[in-house]
C-alpha cells in the first residue's frame, strides 16, 4: 500500500493558489469537451476527461482545506491524464495532441520541480511516440519540437519564479542590515519554543539585548556609523550563539535571543560574555560600545508573551541600575 506524503498547504500559499486556479480553468475549459465526447458517442474519450476533471476537483479541494499531496498528483492524476492524453492522440490524432500542451504546464503548477520532471518525461515518453507513429512525419517533427520547447521554458520559468520566491522570502523574514531574523519570524519562533517545553521540559531562555547610549552615537558620529556598529553586533551574535538557537533583531538597536535547552544559569553565562565582549570590541574608533541585558528561562504555564515581557522587564532594569549589566 502506497503511504502518500503531505505537505501542509498553509506554509506554500501561492502554489495552494496556483492549484486551485488550474482546477477552476480546467472545469470551465475542458468540460464541455467532455461532453461534447459523450455526445458525439466517444464514451472512453468522455469518461476519461471527466474522470481527469474530477481529480482536479478532488485535488483542488484538498489544498483548499489545508491538505496537500503531491505524491497523490504525481502517482495518481499525472499517469490517468497521461493515459487519457494517449487514448486522445489515438482516436484524434493532432486534435488529441494538442491537450498535451497545457498538460506540460500545468505540472510545472500542481508539483514540486523534481516531481513536474518525473511527470513530463512520463508524458514526453507516451506523446512524442505516438506522434510519429500517428501523424505524417512533417507534423510529427513540429510536434515534438514544439512539445520540447514549451516543456524547456516551463522548466526556466518555474526555477526563475522560484529562485524569485526565495530572496522574497528571505528578503520578507531577515533585517537587511544585520542579516539576523526579523520580528516576521519572531512570535513563530517563541510560540514553537513554548510548546517544546510544554511536550518534552525543554529549557528554553531569552536574552534581550540592547545597545547603551545608541542614539548618542548616530547624533555625534553619524548613522553610517551606527550601522557600523549594527552590523558588528550581528556578526558577533551569529558567531558566538550556536546553530540550534535563534538571533531577532527587534528594534532599532534591540536583538532578542532564543537560546534552545539552556537553563537560568548558563543563560546568565551567555549573557555575561556577551556584555564583556561587546565592552571590548573594536565597534568604534574613539570610544567603547556597551550593552545591557535582560535575561528570562521560561516557566512552566507561561505564555510567549509573558515571557518576553520578563525578559524586557529585565533589561528596564539593568538600564535603570547605570546600563552595560545583566539583568536575569
Amino acid at each position: 500500500m502506497t503511504t502518500y506524503s503531505k505537505t501542509v498547504v498553509h506554509e506554500s500559499p501561492v502554489q495552494a493558489k496556483t492549484i486551485v486556479g488550474v482546477a477552476f480553468v480546467v472545469l470551465i475549459f475542458f468540460m464541455p469537451f467532455s461532453f461534447y465526447n459523450f455526445f458525439l458517442g466517444r464514451y472512453v474519450l468522455g469518461v476519461g476527461s471527466v474522470t481527469v476533471v474530477l481529480l482536479m476537483i478532488i485535488n483542488a479541494w484538498n489544498c483548499w482545506h489545508g491538505r496537500y499531496y503531491p505524491l497523490m498528483i504525481l502517482f495518481g492524476l499525472a499517469p490517468i491524464g497521461v493515459a487519457f492524453l494517449g487514448l486522445a492522440i489515438y482516436q484524434q490524432g493532432m486534435i488529441g495532441l494538442l491537450w498535451c500542451y497545457p498538460a506540460v504546464i500545468s505540472f510545472y503548477f500542481m508539483l514540486p520541480e523534481r516531481y513536474a520532471w518525473v511527470a513530463n518525461i512520463l508524458l514526453l515518453t507516451m506523446a512524442l511516440p505516438m506522434s510519429w507513429l500517428i501523424l505524417a512525419p512533417e507534423l510529427a517533427a513540429r510536434a515534438t519540437a514544439t512539445l520540447l520547447c514549451v516543456s524547456t521554458f516551463s522548466v526556466i520559468f518555474v526555477r526563475v519564479i522560484s529562485h524569485q520566491q526565495r530572496e522574497l522570502h528571505e528578503l520578507a523574514m531577515t533585517d537587511s542590515l544585520t542579516g539576523l531574523a526579523n520580528r516576521v519570524q519572531l512570535h513563530g519562533s517563541l510560540e514553537h519554543a513554548v510548546q517544546q517545553y510544554e511536550r518534552h521540559q525543554t529549557p528554553m531562555t531569552l536574552i534581550e539585548l540592547d545597545l547603551d547610549n545608541f542614539k548618542m552615537i548616530n547624533d555625534t558620529l553619524g548613522h553610517d556609523a551606527g550601522d557600523d556598529v549594527l552590523m558588528g553586533i550581528g556578526k558577533l551574535l551569529q558567531k558566538r550563539i550556536r546553530r540550534s538557537d535563534k538571533v531577532f533583531r527587534v528594534g532599532g538597536e534591540e536583538f532578542l535571543i532564543l537560546l534552545y535547552e539552556t537553563d537560568p544559569a548558563h543563560g546568565l553565562m551567555v549573557a555575561e560574555e556577551l556584555r564583556q565582549t561587546i565592552e571590548v570590541m573594536p565597534l568604534l574608533p574613539d570610544r567603547n560600545v556597551t550593552a545591557s541585558l535582560g535575561v528570562a528561562t521560561l516557566q512552566p504555564n507561561e505564555n510567549w508573551r509573558d515571557w518576553m515581557k520578563r525578559s524586557d522587564d529585565n533589561l528596564y532594569r539593568a538600564k535603570k541600575d547605570g546600563r552595560n549589566r545583566v539583568v536575569a
